[in-house]
């Protein structure tokens, strides 16, 4: 991450004195991330593009008509470092409120150096994952689940929202590579996820081959179609033939080809948000029972990307008990829920919360964790959910899609 930060101060300042009083400012925010001073040169020529974020340090008042000569050559949301000496704060005020009223967006960053690092860190962060899902292709294998009736997208919607191409990929296709990958190709694979599992329980040798030639098939399907993400109507890997997609899709995770259970295209689409945005491998998941009175949530789901557990048992599906599940182990502590919905996938739900515990039982899919939601009142999930699934992963991350969502150029409607 690099930074290109451009410096304005008035004329009838001693630069030399004016950078000697900054000195130990600029050092500080330089200790988080890579700062370098720029000139004129650089602002007015292709060289800026060599830096992930172009800032303005508004170094003392008098600098407005200084930053209108400059304002031409910035390009989207102008940041502007203010600090609390030689008028810089009330300059960046004046400069924020002229650059509103030639229809363009700013922020000015004030505080701590850390402070004001952490958020840069953020901008360029969101800045790279608009960039990244705007050109993100998604394969959606067969279609939703019969069962999803309110994760339906809008394909046109999505598309001029999120910049998403969402392309439609027949069910048979799977089952036609599928049936050209040899067992003995399955078996390497199946033999290396066994040996890092804690233990197998319900699966056989047979029941592991079957479940890695998937994987197999859907690696062909990433480069037919050239997508850099997919959702499965998994239940018909069941019926067509004899197995599930759990492992395949865990194994697509681990590589960072974002994978979705059961052609749920919104839950997918918050994954991939959400790996964009964190570079950490998210869980899909659907809440299983409430604690109302402690705002605590049970979530489950019988696959998970096994790079993201500290330990891993092979199980069988649960709802159908044949196949293979996997039964991971999470991290305790900071994790953060999100959730995007709706036909063109502008309504959201993000909380930061805890998980506390790790469950085991024989009445839910296979991977289980207890999540404490503290003080938040978790009747969302009783009274305006956002579909069944929802994408949880380690870390605290409220501020990061906070900061995410108000840079989306469309309007977000927050569910809680």
């Amino acid at each position: 991450m690099k930074i290109g930060m451009y410096s304005l101060f008035s004329p009838i300042h001693d630069e030399d004195s004016i950078s000697q009083t900054l000195e130990q400012f600029v050092k500080d925010l330089s200790k988080e991330i890579n700062i370098e001073e720029i000139d004129k040169e650089v602002l007015n020529s292709d060289k800026k593009k060599e830096y992930d974020l172009i800032t303005i340090f508004v170094k003392t008042g008098g600098t407005e008509n200084l930053f209108k000569d400059i304002f031409d050559n910035l390009e989207g949301p102008t940041i502007l470092i203010a600090t609390s000496l030689h008028n810089s704060l009330a300059a960046s005020m004046e400069i924020l409120s002229w650059i509103q009223s030639q229809g363009r967006d700013g922020r000015i960053l004030h505080g701590k150096p850390v402070e004001i690092s952490n958020k840069l860190k953020n901008i360029v962060t969101v800045n790279k994952t608009i960039d990244k899902i705007s050109n993100s292709k998604l394969g959606v294998i067969g279609e939703p689940s019969d069962w999803l009736i309110d994760s339906h997208i809008n394909k046109k919607s999505v598309k001029e929202k999120w910049g998403i191409d969402v392309v439609d990929i027949p069910m048979q296709d799977v089952i036609n590579e599928y049936n050209e990958i040899k067992d003995e190709q399955a078996e390497k694979l199946t033999d290396e996820f066994s040996r890092e599992a804690v233990s197998i329980k319900e699966p056989t040798k047979k029941d592991l081959i079957k479940a890695s030639k998937v994987y197999y098939a859907l690696k062909e399907i990433v480069k037919k179609y050239e997508i850099n993400a997919l959702t499965i109507r998994c239940f018909d890997l069941v019926t067509e033939l004899g197995t599930t997609g759990c492992l395949a899709l865990s194994l697509l995770n681990n590589e960072g080809i974002v994978a979705g259970c059961e052609g749920d295209v919104p839950a997918t689409v918050s994954m991939m948000v959400i790996n964009y945005l964190t570079d950490k491998i998210p869980f899909m998941a659907n809440p299983v029972s409430l604690n109302t009175n402690k705002n605590k949530v049970k979530f489950a789901h019988c696959t998970i990307a096994t790079n993201s557990v500290n330990d891993y048992i092979i199980r069988s599906h649960f709802e159908t008990g044949i196949g293979v599940g996997i039964q991971g182990e999470l991290n305790k502590g900071d994790i953060t829920l999100f959730k995007l919905g709706g036909p063109g996938l502008n309504h959201v739900v993000y909380k930061d919360a805890k998980l506390i515990n790790n469950l085991n039982s024989e009445f839910a899919c296979r991977t289980q964790i207890l999540v404490d939601f503290k003080k938040d009142d978790i009747n969302y999930f009783l009274t305006e959910p956002i579909g069944n699934h929802h994408i949880i992963v380690e870390g605290a991350y409220q501020d990061l899609i906070k900061e995410f969502l108000d840079r989306v150029d469309f309007e977000t409607i927050k569910h809680w």
